[in-house]
């Protein structure tokens, strides 16, 4: 489903600032996958999620999508593929704009209808609530609020919604409940593995099975218990690929100390949660 190949990347190359972030990074996930990543600041995670989103070109390498080569595809092209929530809960939402206004934007793009909410049928209101209902966090009838209103727990969770509203072939969670309170984030990481996993959220069916998912974390434990694959990156590469009853055996410091031991350094850890 996802292939990353040779991935190269330098800031500044052919200059004295230079700051090399990738390093011939290698990464295949089948369709399906639900993989966590976890490393130490400056390891390269987020750039490679802007990689394989296209807000950041390689130098060398390849990526490619479903069978496709999107290594250099534009970023609006590949954003029809992808869904990507980022740390902070005021990107993915449209603030200014009602709950029902911001669903019915997204909404609108697997209907071909016109996208505001003057636009919608009733029954299509009702398709809304009811999905915001199964999020179980009282926004079903709230639809006329403005997003910039809500807390940042809600507002993740409807970042999530909007998301895979129409499923994409790959979901991107850049540290999605880093900026959230301790509740509201093990809500959002429960909601997560559900939509992850293929539960339908938006009624009619459009969920077709689990959606191919990559997340980077600052919890070990949330690396561990997450997904079905935890990888671990240092220097650009990827050092650690743990899956099965290898990965489902280890404790958080049992993986911290392998991480230690794989790169024989004392890895700056500053934002790595071992025990959260």
């Amino acid at each position: 489903m996802l292939r990353i190949t040779e991935a190269w990347k330098t800031f500044g190359a052919g200059t004295p600032d230079a700051m090399p972030v990738l390093g011939g990074l290698n990464l295949h996930l089948e369709r399906g996958d639900f993989v966590t990543i976890i490393g130490s600041n400056g390891a390269g995670k987020s750039t490679l999620f802007n990689a394989i989103a296209g807000s950041v070109l390689l130098d060398r390498g390849r990526i490619s999508l479903d069978g496709e080569d999107i290594t250099w595809l534009r970023e609006h092209r590949r954003a029809r593929s992808m869904g990507r929530l980022f740390q902070d809960p005021r990107m993915g939402t449209a603030p200014d704009l009602t709950i029902e206004e911001n669903l019915a934007l997204v909404y609108s793009r697997g209907t071909g209808r016109p996208p505001l909410a003057l636009a919608l049928k009733r029954k299509e209101r009702g398709l809304f609530a009811e999905a915001l209902a199964r999020l179980d966090m009282g926004l079903e009838t709230r639809l006329k609020v403005r997003v910039g209103a809500l807390s940042g727990g809600q507002r993740q969770a409807l970042t999530l919604l909007l998301a895979v509203m129409i499923p994409p072939k790959l979901l991107l969670l850049d540290e999605h409940t880093a900026a959230l309170d301790p509740v509201a984030a093990k809500k959002v990481q429960a909601l997560t593995s559900e939509i992850a996993g293929g539960k339908e959220i938006l009624p009619g069916g459009r969920q077709g099975g689990p959606i191919t998912t990559l997340m980077i974390t600052h919890s070990i434990p949330a690396a561990l218990e997450l997904g079905t694959r935890t990888v671990m990156m240092h220097r650009g590469r990827i050092v650690m690929d743990l899956s099965g009853g290898e990965r489902s055996a280890l404790s958080a410091e049992e993986l911290l100390e392998r991480y230690r031991e794989t790169i024989r350094e004392e890895p700056a850890l500053e934002h790595i949660i071992p025990g959260a």
